[in-house]
């Protein structure tokens, strides 16, 4: 028997010390909900846990970035209704004014709410915006056209998401790349990481990302302004800055008013269409097929062009927005369902399993009780020497 070492003591303790700090990770364990607090709990399964974690993050935002995307394309779309619903009255107005009830002071009337409301087409390209983003590009031209009086082509922050022609925006261009107008685009991050197949297809002189991109999309719109849908030329006539002139009176005098006889030189020299309203009854419609080229040439400055005009254009760019919108509403169903899923597992590596830690701290109390009880046992020992020395 030895005083000056209690080995039964030091191992109950050396017990007691361990069963003492299983204890402490099974508190630390059930008090945070996580198996894995630090490192050392499980190194390996910490890193997948944290890859895990980032990947849920990133689409977390990625749902936020989809959500605004369809928030822009919205009220991108709420704008193009009213202008459809301006261009149906303005055609209204058209097929009114052929009628001989009325006279030229009628129609002089109609002439006045023509050109306003030509004027408020130009004032909703120019005031829809997203976060003080411009959507619809402005002309880039200032003139005597109305659209000048909102266009703001200098500043910021239209600035950035500005192309000079939208032929520049290569495959994603919302109404073909020989489209005449400029077009305002937005890059949008639908997905939670940035790879090297995005980078790869991003255009660095148009600024957009092309249709090969896997995280990135652009989102283009068109000029929308009475310019691009009228077609206007604004060199079609001397004298006449942005083409106005055009439309400015339903009246029909192509010896005293310059913009009636260039329009009837243009028509007769091709035989085809004699008279204005003709003409705007069709830029209106959208239908160009049957002006001539020779008259497309003279009034929209390029014979060959198949961009849209009228309703035919607000109808393009509108059914772009809303196949866009469908398409981003099933990117947001993937994003929620792989939230879901990869947070599932995460929590089956991190998240504590509390039947089994629980059970784990049960026993972890009895063993520290019973050491407890052995470390009292394993002190007086010793005093049985005293009974040697009697």
């Amino acid at each position: 028997m030895r005083i000056n070492h209690n080995i039964s003591s030091m191992h109950t303790q050396g017990s007691l010390f361990k069963v003492n700090r299983s204890l402490t990770k099974s508190l630390e364990k059930l008090s945070t909900g996580l198996r894995i607090n630090k490192a050392s709990d499980d190194a390996a399964g910490l890193g997948v846990s944290e890859n895990l974690r980032i990947q849920t993050r990133g689409m977390e935002q990625a749902l936020k970035n989809t959500q605004d995307a369809i928030a822009l394309l919205n009220i991108a779309d709420g704008a193009l209704n009213e202008q459809a619903e301006i261009l149906q009255r303005m055609r209204e107005l058209v097929v009114q004014a052929q009628n001989d009830t009325y006279t030229q002071t009628e129609r002089d009337y109609m002439g006045q709410e023509f050109g306003l409301l030509m004027q408020e087409l130009d004032r909703i390209a120019s005031v829809t915006r997203y976060n003080g983003m411009q959507i619809f590009a402005t002309p880039e031209s200032s003139g005597n056209n109305s659209a000048g009086l909102y266009a703001d082509v200098n500043g910021a922050p239209e600035t950035a998401h500005k192309t000079t022609q939208s032929s520049s925006l290569g495959s994603v261009s919302s109404l073909g790349t020989n489209d005449r107008g400029s077009g305002h685009h937005f890059n949008m991050m639908i997905g939670a990481n940035y790879v090297e197949v995005d980078s790869s297809s991003y255009d660095s002189s148009g600024k957009f990302y092309s249709e090969n991109a896997a995280n990135m999309i652009t989102i283009a719109f068109g000029q929308m302004d009475s310019n691009t849908l009228f077609h206007i030329n604004p060199s079609a006539a001397s004298g006449d800055s942005d083409g106005s002139g055009l439309f400015n009176s339903f009246s029909w005098d192509p010896v005293g008013d310059w913009s009636d006889a260039f329009i009837n030189y243009a028509f007769d020299s091709n035989g085809t269409l004699k008279d204005k309203l003709n003409l705007v009854h069709q830029l209106i419609d959208g239908n160009l097929s049957n002006v001539p080229i020779g008259v497309r040439a003279i009034l929209f400055g390029d014979p060959s062009s198949t961009s849209p005009t009228g309703l035919e254009r607000v109808n393009q760019m509108r059914a772009k927005i809303g196949a866009m919108i469908n398409r981003l509403e099933h990117s947001s169903n993937n994003l929620v369902n792989q939230i879901v899923n990869t947070q599932s597992a995460e929590s089956l590596i991190r998240d504590t399993d509390f039947a089994v830690e629980a059970a784990e701290f049960t026993r972890n109390q009895i063993i520290t009780q019973s050491s407890t009880a052995m470390l009292a046992q394993a002190n007086t020992s010793p005093q049985m020497i005293l009974q040697l020395l009697r």
